[in-house]
């Protein structure tokens, strides 16, 4: 327990025995954000709307900017307390897993450390309320999200990145929805960090990490990076899944019932390439050279690193040679040229 909170917690000599305790935590709970009422206020049937066609949605305003720096202060306090640790790419090599740093990328997982909910008990108010996952559930039913886990992270500047991923695959587990609240009074265009976002077959964009905004997109449908931040970052994650027992509300459809008979058909070939079991396979090839790039400027150079770009770059080869026959529909996709209705989730 960090030392901050201890002195907190220490009773008042002149006091009743714990009473300064319960002033602790009176206060706690008078400054605590009321999460409930400010998810019920900015999770209207729009944003929902423009999740559920678009994969992504941005709110401002959430908590208010009061809240929004003592929430910062925590995520503050636990860097400059030592409760954080290194983010890390598990490179996966013959049976074998490795771990590369990310350079200057600090991270504490809320949900699962006691010792980070007592040392940020603001952020611990959203570990505990489920409003924002009944929200979206209410204005999307097909979603049906029952659980949720928090990750706080400072970047500490310096060019801290991370590179292009997504944040789960559908056969994994059933993470849905992920939420970002973002931390940064003052940002500027010139301290990078933005959120990009790749919502393929659209054009990428990038979202600002400003403060006070929470970004929310589909897990496991949104390729996304972190651009080079030259200033320090700060930012929550809630990841927000549904019981992998639990069926969704439209099914898709079998790969096997959407295979073309022919690459020719441009409409049909596009609907197999978008399959959830294809879709992340075919968006690394669209972003070939851009994974490659984020990978580099994400991990500084070692042979860790350097055996991270070879295996990009062999899946990519093995993605290539698979959907040979769907090249030239894939580079439709990848310039636009295909419009076809899309399921997020």
């Amino acid at each position: 327990m960090s030392a901050w909170l201890l002195a907190a917690l220490r009773p008042q000599r002149a006091a009743p025995r714990g009473f300064g305790l319960l002033r602790h935590v009176r206060a706690l709970a008078s400054s605590a954000p009321d999460v409930t009422s400010a998810f019920e206020r900015v999770i209207t049937p729009d944003v929902a709307e423009h999740l559920g066609a678009k994969g992504y949605a941005v709110v401002d305003s959430v908590f208010g900017r009061e809240v929004a720096r003592q929430l910062r202060a925590e995520v503050v306090r636990l860097y400059e307390g030592g409760h954080m640790h290194k983010n890390c790419t598990h490179l996966v090599k013959d049976n074998a897993t490795s771990l590369v740093e990310k350079s200057h990328i600090h991270e504490a997982e809320l949900t699962l450390d006691s010792g980070v909910q007592a040392a940020a008990p603001l952020c611990s108010a959203l570990n505990s309320d489920r409003t924002l996952a009944t929200m979206l559930s209410l204005f999307l039913p097909q979603l049906t999200l029952d659980s949720q886990a928090i990750k706080l992270q400072y970047n500490a500047g310096g060019g801290g990145c991370f590179p292009m991923h997504y944040d789960s695959d559908e056969q994994l587990d059933g993470r849905r929805v992920t939420a970002i609240f973002y931390l940064n009074p003052d940002w500027q265009e010139a301290h990078g960090g933005q959120l990009r976002l790749y919502p393929f077959p659209g054009a990428p964009l990038d979202v600002a990490p400003l403060e006070d905004r929470l970004v929310l997109f589909a897990s496991t449908r949104m390729a996304h990076r972190v651009m080079p931040a030259a200033a320090p970052r700060c930012c929550f994650t809630i990841w927000l899944s549904q019981s992998r027992r639990r069926a969704f509300v439209r099914q898709a459809p079998s790969l096997a019932a959407l295979e073309p008979a022919s690459p020719d058909d441009v409409a049909a070939a596009a609907r197999f390439l978008m399959h959830p079991a294809v879709r992340q396979h075919v968006s690394k090839l669209a972003y070939a050279a851009e994974w490659a790039r984020s990978l580099e400027e994400s991990h500084e150079d070692s042979a860790t690193r350097a055996a991270m770009l070879d295996q990009h770059h062999k899946e990519v080869e093995i993605i290539r040679r698979s959907l040979a026959k769907y090249l030239p529909v894939v580079e439709q996709l990848a310039r636009g040229e295909v419009k076809l209705p899309m399921q997020w989730f």
